[in-house]
């Protein structure tokens, strides 16, 4: 999703109101696992107010999508609404911190964490949908709050191996 901020840029506390609407994807990054990618079953909708504050641009506002999970309980897949409040800067002098000698630890400071504006004053707000996304997504995601796990089948002909049959007996104990 991209926004032309020429306009924007001219003048200290401009403001450019966004009621965007836009079908993205978020396929594994290099040699990443499919877990990393998003899947996502819906268009983004955003509606974000870009404030340029004289050093950096403040895109601020809500991002509403549906992402396509894997319930941790029972392995089904479902649709999780995603509902989240974004707010990130992007500046068109972005710069790296620096790193004196090998193996050097450096103070991350809040200047390091902004995106960057490109040369012909375009802001893509990819990279920061995909990590506000990544970022309010559960750990472990249910389909329900009822989800249970599911029963394993139990071929009652099947001798319990012998050195599992104390544990056989426990669980024989908890079910009366």
């Amino acid at each position: 999703m991209k926004i032309d901020v020429t306009d924007l840029l001219k003048s200290f506390g401009a403001e450019l109101k966004i009621d965007r609407s836009e079908t993205l994807s978020f396929p594994p990054i290099g040699n990443a696992d499919k877990e990393d990618s998003l899947n996502l079953t819906s268009p983004v909708n955003v509606k974000l107010k870009l404030t340029n504050t004289g050093r950096t641009v403040l895109v601020s506002g809500t991002l509403k999508t549906t992402v396509r999970m894997t319930c941790c309980r029972c392995l089904k897949d479902f649709d999780l609404p995603v509902d989240i409040r974004i707010e990130e800067e992007y500046s068109k002098k972005h710069s790296i911190p620096r790193v004196k000698k090998a193996g050097e630890e450096i103070e991350l400071k809040e200047k390091d964490f902004v995106f960057e504006i490109s040369e012909d004053n375009i802001i893509d707000l990819d990279e920061a949908i995909r990590q506000n996304i990544m970022v309010d997504l559960p750990i472990k995601p249910l389909c329900n709050k009822a989800c249970k796990l599911p029963e394993p089948a139990v071929d009652k002909k099947k001798k319990i191996d012998p050195r599992l049959a104390k544990l056989a007996a426990i669980k024989l104990m908890e079910g009366k």
